[in-house]
């Protein structure tokens, strides 16, 4: 606003301060790079899980969500079907036991 006020494309407001808009400025800031992360140094230490919503479609015994592990050490996954969203912690005692 402030240069096409400067150009002269906006009559009335060439003798008015625009102030700084801030989200314009967080959009055009760039992400800072992503420290060094630690990987795990044995199988099972660190574990990334998601449970994703039912699914439209029902697996043959009447799951509708699933349940994916992903191991940082080996980056193996884990996928299960679950019924109800409650046994999501018993398939999680299951994997690490």
């Amino acid at each position: 606003m402030n240069r096409l006020a400067k150009e002269g494309l906006l009559d009335r407001l060439t003798k008015v301060k625009l102030p700084t808009c801030e989200s314009c400025l967080a959009g055009k800031a760039t992400a800072k790079p992503f420290s060094k992360a630690s990987r795990a140094t044995t199988l099972l230490e660190l574990i990334h899980f998601d449970i994703c919503e039912p699914t439209s479609v029902k697996a043959h015994h009447g799951a509708n969500y699933f349940l994916t592990f992903m191991d940082n050490y080996s980056r193996y996954g884990y996928v299960y079907l679950l019924s109800h969203r409650y046994e999501a912690l018993d398939v999680f005692k299951r994997l690490v036991v």
